[in-house]
């Protein structure tokens, strides 16, 4: 399991430039089985995850073996997929929980003339040994109720252990694609990357028309095992999209989403 975070809340990173490379995109995308023009024009916000997990690395931490629980993004303007944008983030706060420690930072992304497009907030779980089960990795971000009624099925896919590995092949955190690795920590196979499921209700807003200002929060509940079968769900009111979830094959929400009003 992993020791207690090594660096302290109100840690600043080192501002960098960030462009995301359409090859990467396209190849992120085909590897989650998505069709990789959905989002035309516009970049998947889902890959502004590479530079902070980049960022998150960088004063020597180990990502192995951390969890994904919480994303949330909120975009103020569109962003093209080749833009040129400038990255800043710190720490915002480290919990204890039953399972270890939950730790959330925040990061920003501003165009060339200091504006702000888009800003992420994502929260970490790292496991201790003798942490107890239950859902207290993600009790303290208050996620919605998963027994909510009112969703309606949308899609089914089988995830494909080569593909979801391949997503990973980057080697940040091989509990996505190591099988012995994920046994280390509790898993019985690989668990495809929280960022997979973004792309997921990333594509489900795209196919509905993704408007230019978004904002949605993500709760990471159980694991999506590298070969197995999921569906997408969605709630609409007034016509408005919601609110999605995706369960696993045992029909239990791997994740949640909330889209709350764009900014």
């Amino acid at each position: 399991m992993l020791d207690p975070y090594p660096l302290p809340v109100g840690y600043i990173y080192e501002p960098r430039p960030v462009s995301i490379d359409r090859s990467v995109q396209l190849a992120k995308l085909e590897a989650s089985g998505i069709d990789p023009d959905v989002h035309g024009e516009k970049l998947d916000l889902t890959f502004l995850g590479l530079p902070i997990l980049d960022a998150l690395m960088e004063p020597g931490v180990p990502l192995q073996g951390q969890v994904h629980v919480y994303q949330r993004f909120i975009q103020y303007a569109p962003v093209a997929w080749d833009a040129r944008l400038h990255m800043r983030g710190e720490i915002t706060a480290i919990e204890q929980v039953a399972k270890g420690g939950v730790v959330r930072w925040a990061f920003s992304f501003t165009d060339d003339g200091g504006r702000e497009l888009v800003t992420v907030d994502r929260a970490g779980l790292r496991p201790r040994a003798g942490g107890t089960g239950g859902s207290g990795a993600t009790a303290f971000l208050a996620p919605p109720d998963e027994d909510e009624a009112g969703f309606e099925e949308i899609w089914r896919r089988t995830l494909v252990s080569e593909q979801v590995a391949r997503y990973s092949s980057d080697g940040r955190n091989r509990i996505h694609s190591d099988p012995a690795i994920a046994r280390q920590f509790g898993f019985r196979a690989p668990i495809a990357a929280g960022l997979i499921g973004v792309h997921y209700y990333l594509e489900a807003l795209a196919r509905m028309g993704a408007p230019d200002t978004l904002d949605i929060e993500i709760w990471f509940k159980r694991p999506m095992f590298w070969d197995e079968r999921l569906s997408l769900h969605h709630q609409t009111v007034d016509g408005r999209l919601t609110a999605m979830r995706i369960e696993n094959q045992a029909g239990k929400a791997a994740s949640l989403a909330r889209v709350n009003i764009a900014p």
